[in-house]
């Protein structure tokens, strides 16, 4: 696949709609396991014990600075922003912010880390 570094998407932030505090870990990694908490984005990125390697590949393929970010680690912008689209991928252009996937995209490719690396090359390509 190729690289996005020609487009005009400088960075990726991709933010999580959980809390990015030790306690905020632990509670949704015990809300996950007895079904309380879920984010659609952590399916995608994480496995019950760490980074999918799969995504982790992914994410190098796409040639551009990513930021990982939890609801409670954004700007005042980055809320404005993405009010009603947690979780959520946000490219950063020199001409504004704009978010790329929103929660229900990402909720429909159910984890499914090749379904994440096609959509988002798509919203990417229509930026």
């Amino acid at each position: 696949m190729s690289t996005i570094s020609h487009m005009s998407i400088e960075r990726l932030t991709f933010i999580y709609d959980a809390d990015g505090s030790l306690v905020g870990e632990l509670k949704y990694w015990f809300g996950s396991w007895v079904g309380a908490t879920h984010c659609a984005l952590c399916d995608i990125t994480h496995h019950k014990f760490g980074k999918r390697r799969s995504f982790n590949e992914c994410a190098s393929r796409l040639d551009v600075p990513i930021e990982y970010l939890h609801r409670d680690q954004l700007s005042p912008e980055l809320v404005v922003l993405t009010v009603g689209a947690l979780p959520c991928v946000v490219g950063h252009k020199v001409d504004g912010d704009v978010v790329l996937l929103a929660g229900e995209q990402l909720e429909d490719l159910s984890g499914d880390v090749n379904g994440f690396d096609t959509a988002l090359r798509a919203a990417l390509a229509a930026h």
